[in-house]
């Protein structure tokens, strides 16, 4: 299991107030999503409010037995309305890795979460390990928010 944390600052994500799924790459004003991003959205959006940044325009195919998940703008505010996001979002995450991979070996799972510490400021958590590995994710980020 590895967490790498890393601080950075943008304007673009300011006027987010929920779960937000974020492209990949933006290239020629189209939005190039991660190949897992539209089944985990299918399957996410009834059980947290979940939406995309921008309309997928394309989806980077990729091929590995790791799964890589989207990257979750994580907000202040959606934190705010609903104290329990972090963990209901993990949890919906790993039901998602059983329900999908049933019968098969379960994937290491690669995935980045964006949590808003301040309207420009941000902690990027990319996270590679097993789907057991992601309540540590949960523990740093109540870290963060304390």
């Amino acid at each position: 299991m590895k967490i790498e944390q890393t601080d950075f600052e943008s304007q673009q994500f300011e006027s987010y107030h929920e779960l937000m799924i974020v492209p990949e790459l933006i290239e020629n004003e189209q939005s190039i999503y991660s190949s897992s991003s539209i089944s985990f959205y299918k399957y996410a959006k009834n059980q947290v409010n979940l939406n995309y940044i921008r309309k997928p325009d394309i989806i980077l195919e990729q091929r590995s037995i790791d799964w890589f998940g989207p990257t979750l703008l994580i907000t202040t505010a959606a934190l705010t309305q609903n104290p329990e996001l972090v963990s209901i979002t993990l949890n919906v995450i790993s039901n998602y890795i059983t329900d999908f991979f049933k019968g098969r070996q379960e994937p290491d799972i690669k995935i980045s979460l964006l949590i808003q510490q301040s309207t420009t400021k941000f902690k990027k958590l990319d996270y590679e390990g097993n789907k057991d590995g992601l309540k540590e994710i949960e523990k740093l980020i109540k870290q963060l928010k304390d």
